[in-house]
């Protein structure tokens, strides 16, 4: 981790509840906090460890979770209980 390089430019999540890292290697982080210094990430940590200075801004992450920003987490809502694409299996049975 490092020193933010300037406060006026500097935001700090802070209690996060699962930091995710997107390294399938070491999927979970065991941090806490995240500073972000001129749109940039420059540290990553426990709070006890992170220096966040006098960030500009201060995010209460109240245990959510924290994820890199190019997971397509998207999701299709299903309208009732069943759906024609939820029965492809049974189409292909039927039809192939």
């Amino acid at each position: 981790s490092s020193d933010p390089k300037s406060s006026a430019n500097t935001l700090v999540v802070r209690n996060i509840g699962l930091m995710l890292s997107g390294d399938l290697g070491r999927p979970i982080l065991e941090a806490d906090t995240l500073v972000i210094a001129d749109g940039r990430i420059s540290a990553i940590g426990k709070a006890s460890e992170v220096d966040g200075g006098n960030a500009a801004t201060i995010i209460d992450a109240m245990g959510c979770a924290v994820a890199p920003g190019l997971i397509d987490n998207h999701v299709h809502p299903v309208a009732g209980d069943w759906t024609p694409r939820q029965n492809q299996i049974g189409w292909m049975d039927s039809t192939v």
